[in-house]
């Protein structure tokens, strides 16, 4: 009984086999017939029956004319091919192997596409007038920055830059009677003079330059902080601004007491009290820091 079991077999496999081409079957497509050189033709290979079923189709001999752009499968049933011809002529694709697998991807069932013929053209060909493709617009070209126009672009924007900025430079030399570039702190300037003269005055006291000095440097201090030329002005000159200057009595006393001593000791050649001039620097010292709010306050700054 046993030499009649592999027949059995045989035979089972074999109905098997013609059961299952009776329930599959493949269809392909070609979305054209007639195309030009260079046209994408759309190819499509349809499976049905299969279920789940693996299905691979086997590369097939190629043309020399023919290439495959693409081949895409869709939902594991449908095969999507892009082919080009670069001649022109009548071809055949030829048929092609669909292979579907068992799950261990051992081949189960092969079966062949229909040959399909196609004519390839050229495009000038007069029987393809029909079946020509429209004209594509032409493509927007960006055009070359032209170096010449951007130079003189530049070289506008940085002349009238200049200018404004001199227009600027001009108003505030206007309005304040001086260039822009002026002594930077004014207070801080007149303190470091002050200091210097008290280290001079220990080591040489002259009383006349110690007074010549100190009164320069607070006209100075002065002039720089308020913008009032009164290193040119006379002490009494300084005391015709009395309703100008926004120093307080006091610091307008003390400042002019300063003053009027100085010219005192520089033309009459008075002689002051003993160490007097040590109390004048201290004084000269309050007057700067007293008086550093008013012209701060009014938006005056120096860089």
């Amino acid at each position: 009984m046993n030499r009649f079991l592999p027949i059995t077999m045989m035979f089972i496999f074999s109905c098997s086999t013609e059961e299952i081409q009776q329930n599959i079957s493949i269809s392909t497509e070609m979305d054209t017939t007639m195309a030009t050189i260079g046209d994408i033709i759309h190819f499509s290979i349809y499976t049905t029956g299969a279920g789940d079923l693996p299905v691979i189709i086997k590369k097939f001999e190629k043309l020399d004319a023919l290439e495959v752009r693409n081949q895409t499968l869709v939902e594991g049933k449908t095969f999507n091919l892009e082919i080009v011809f670069w001649d022109t002529g009548h071809y055949v694709i030829p048929a092609i192997d669909v292979v579907f697998l068992n799950s261990d991807s051992t081949e189960k069932l092969r079966m062949k596409t229909d040959e399909q013929g196609i004519t390839i053209v050229s495009s000038s060909d007069p029987t393809m007038a029909g079946a020509m493709k429209p004209v594509k617009d032409p493509l927007p070209v960006s055009r070359p920055v032209d170096l010449k126009m951007v130079t003189l672009f530049l070289i506008l924007f940085l002349t009238l830059s200049f200018m404004i900025w001199l227009s600027i430079k001009y108003r505030k030399e206007k309005l304040y009677g001086l260039p822009e570039t002026i002594l930077p702190q004014p207070d801080e300037i007149a303190i470091e003079k002050l200091n210097a003269l008290r280290m001079n005055s220990k080591e040489n006291l002259d009383l006349k330059e110690f007074y010549v000095q100190i009164s320069y440097i607070l006209r100075e201090y002065v002039e720089h902080s308020l913008f009032l030329k009164t290193l040119e002005m006379t002490t009494e000159d300084i005391k015709s601004l009395d309703n100008i200057l926004p120093f307080s009595d006091e610091e307008m006393k003390a400042w002019l007491a300063l003053l009027e001593r100085s010219d005192l000791i520089k033309y009459a050649k008075m002689m002051p009290e003993n160490n007097i001039y040590n109390q004048d620097l201290i004084t000269a010292e309050e007057f700067i820091q007293s008086t550093i709010p008013y012209w701060k306050q009014v938006g005056i700054t120096v860089a």
